[in-house]
């Protein structure tokens, strides 16, 4: 039985102080807090942010990177019902900007400076009151409902509009009630912004829930412990991270960064038995000249960012992990709705993304008719169940196009789902299109270009061409020279005619969006249609 089920924040983390008090839960650079002591910092936290005349509902933004306070902030803010607004670390100053003001933050919670950014000197370049004003009166045009600049370090005597809460809580201030109503928002996280401008995922409390039955899936134990150094602003590391342990009495280890020699140390030092990756942190470990006389023993469970078999195998044989899970999810889910468990056959959980969590349920369905497909047809991924988001925040045009009347989640992900349950991701609709009339993924005309040896890396994209419908264009990375014909005639034997691009485009990077590094295929569509503007053909054409 989920103990979580219809928690709130509050409630939740009460629960867990309860059950697993002395138990060391988190630890940074030195520094070791049990259960108690967090559930301490978060009731400190959140008395503090009652001083600022708050109203329920009310939104505080989290802009700090992988650092305790994070998690003081985002979780005291949802306990008291507030709503954290989680920021990526890397935006540029239009994009900060943006979701700063589409939220209606009424208060950011930044670093001082630190090695991705000046935080505060990047926002006193928007509200020049941070430097001139009273703290908690701030009056930008750019950021109208932003009252209050919170700073966890010495902010400096040039920032005097800033609120310094770098030092200890004053002991009798008092701890505000927590929130009681486990459907309101608590979070807001911005999409990655892909294919349009991000939009503003509203969660509620449930994420108690999810985690805990997507962590009977991952075989998370109490005994367990989590190198985490992905970015806190993301659900890999806040929900499948620190949540997913937590609620199991499990410990967290956490890095400001990846840094693999520190990570190395790390894992074996502090015993862990858990490890979350983005696919160049295993690459950077298994080439790192220690690996091989490294004692990674412990490893036995972990996600990894990747849908790719190989790697997954790769995870699994070379460094160690035995119980790599394979998941599907979005933050539109409150993360994680499907997944495979840690103790199956590799084969099975390198061949799909396993069944959806209890609670949830999924199907296939002809994105044009909405009519539902039978197993292993090929079709859009509609989700439905209690951890659907309500909506995006303040886009209600958006929210209907995604969500159905009767509460079904439009995902815009092409996959299949076999006669067990188990879905398979292929692609992301948007990025498949229509040539003649057929139907290309474009996941495998890149997985079939990347098999050419002077190729790094691939991305495919549709463009609009009248004769056709839609044209493929291949962005490539080369290691050396190649001629456009030359792989076309590389890929005529793997694929069919009407997959082979029509455009072949060299390019030195691909755009991506900040901080997750996701490829920006909309940007490469609008660099495509423009090329094609200027030469009026393609190279292959």
């Amino acid at each position: 039985m989920n103990p979580y089920i219809g928690k709130t924040y509050g409630e939740a983390l009460a629960l867990i102080g309860e059950r697993f008090g002395p138990r060391e839960a988190l630890v940074f650079q030195g520094r070791r807090w049990n259960f108690c002591e967090v559930r301490r910092e978060i009731d400190r936290t959140a008395a503090r942010l009652a001083t600022l005349g708050l109203a329920p509902g009310d939104k505080v933004a989290i802009w700090l990177p992988n650092r305790p306070e994070f998690l003081w902030y985002w979780l005291a803010a949802a306990r008291m019902g507030l709503v954290a607004v989680v920021l990526n670390t890397r935006l540029t100053r239009d994009e900060f900007v943006y979701q700063l003001a589409q939220s209606d933050s009424r208060a950011v919670v930044v670093a001082a400076r630190d090695t991705f950014r000046d935080f505060l000197g990047d926002l006193a370049a928007v509200t020049p009151a941070i430097r001139t004003g009273a703290a908690g009166g701030l009056a930008c045009h750019d950021l109208p409902k932003l009252d209050h600049v919170i700073c966890v370090d010495p902010p400096g005597p040039e920032y005097l509009g800033v609120t310094d809460w770098s030092g200890p809580v004053l002991p009798d201030l008092p701890v505000p009630p927590p929130a009681i109503d486990p459907a309101a928002p608590a979070l807001i996280a911005y999409s990655s912004g892909t294919t349009a401008l991000p939009k503003g995922v509203m969660l509620n409390h449930c994420v108690f829930r999810k985690v805990y039955d997507g962590g009977e899936r991952m075989g998370t134990r109490e005994d367990d412990r989590l190198y985490l150094c992905v970015p806190l602003f993301g659900v890999l590391a806040t929900f499948n991270g620190i949540l997913n342990f937590w609620v199991r009495g499990a410990a967290i280890v956490l890095a400001e960064r990846f840094e693999i020699r520190q990570c190395l140390d790390d894992l074996v030092g502090e015993r862990c038995t858990a490890l979350h990756m983005l696919p160049a942190m295993v690459d950077a470990i298994l080439q790192h000249p220690d690996f091989p006389r490294t004692d990674l023993s412990r490893l036995r469970i972990g996600i990894a960012l990747t849908q790719d078999a190989d790697l997954i195998d790769i995870i699994a044989n070379r460094l160690g992990v035995k119980g790599i899970v394979t998941s599907y999810g979005l933050t539109e889910t409150t993360g994680v709705a499907t997944r495979t468990w840690w103790n199956e056959p590799l084969e099975t959980r390198k061949a799909s993304q396993g069944t959806p969590l209890p609670g949830v349920e999924a199907k296939i369905v002809d994105p044009e008719t909405g009519a539902t497909l039978p197993p292993n047809a090929p079709g859009e991924i509609w989700l439905r169940g209690y951890c659907i988001m309500p909506g995006y925040y303040n886009k209600p045009e958006e929210t209907k196009a995604a969500l159905t009347a009767d509460g079904w989640l439009r995902t815009g992900d092409l996959g299949r789902m076999d006669e067990k349950g188990a879905v398979s991701f292929i692609s992301r609709l948007r990025d498949s299109y229509k040539h003649k009339g057929f139907n290309v993924s474009t996941v495998e005309v890149e997985k079939a270009i990347g098999r050419h040896p002077a190729v790094v890396a691939a991305q495919v994209v549709g463009l609009p061409d009248r004769r056709f419908g839609e044209v493929g264009a291949a962005f490539v990375i080369l290691r050396q020279s190649l001629d456009s014909a030359a792989l076309i005639d590389f890929l005529r034997p793997s694929l069919a005619s009407f997959k082979l691009p029509s455009y072949v485009f060299p390019i030195d990077r691909f755009p991506v969006t900040a901080g997750t590094e996701k490829v920006q295929k909309f940007r490469l569509r609008e660099i495509g249609i423009d090329r094609i503007r200027q030469t009026g053909r393609g190279e292959n054409q």
